[in-house]
């Protein structure tokens, strides 16, 4: 079941900023990162004359840069957003079975992450960063709770 066929996303709201830089690194060095996304859905509370449920969907990604030989990460940053779905058609959907598909919302939500993480990975002074634009449309089934995915940054 793709839930965006059932629900339009209603609201976003960037809910959290965190950057940390515990050394600087070479100018134009080339680092390895790991960069992970995790989705945390939950049921709203329904108005007494909503038909339709709406679903909070917390969405993190978060993206670690090695070391190299000390001990460590060179830097973390990590973003957070909260998003509202509000389901349009078909039957109610449960929280169970909206839980079962949320993965399909990823390549949704994605790009609002990753945005929001180049921006505050150039503030940290990381400007050229190589993040993915969009998540496999081949992968089905993406494990939104621990999707790591290596990509270089530098």
């Amino acid at each position: 079941m793709n839930l965006l066929d059932h629900f339009v996303l209603q609201h976003v709201q960037i809910s959290l900023l965190r950057g940390e830089l515990l050394r600087v690194s070479s100018e134009g060095a080339m680092q390895e990162a790991k960069v992970e996304m995790n989705l945390t859905p939950r049921l709203m509370e329904m108005d007494s004359g909503e038909k339709l449920p709406s679903y909070q969907v917390s969405a993190r990604l978060v993206c670690v840069g090695g070391a190299g030989e000390e001990p460590g990460p060179a830097f973390k940053a990590k973003v957070g957003i909260e998003t509202v779905y509000q389901q349009t058609s078909g039957e109610p959907l449960d929280i169970s079975e909206f839980t079962n598909h949320h993965a399909g919302l990823a390549r949704q939500i994605y790009p609002l992450l990753a945005q929001e993480l180049r921006g505050l990975l150039t503030r940290m002074g990381l400007s050229n960063i190589q993040l993915p634009f969009d998540l496999n449309p081949a992968t089905r089934d993406i494990d939104v709770s621990s999707v790591e995915v290596p990509y270089r940054v530098h």
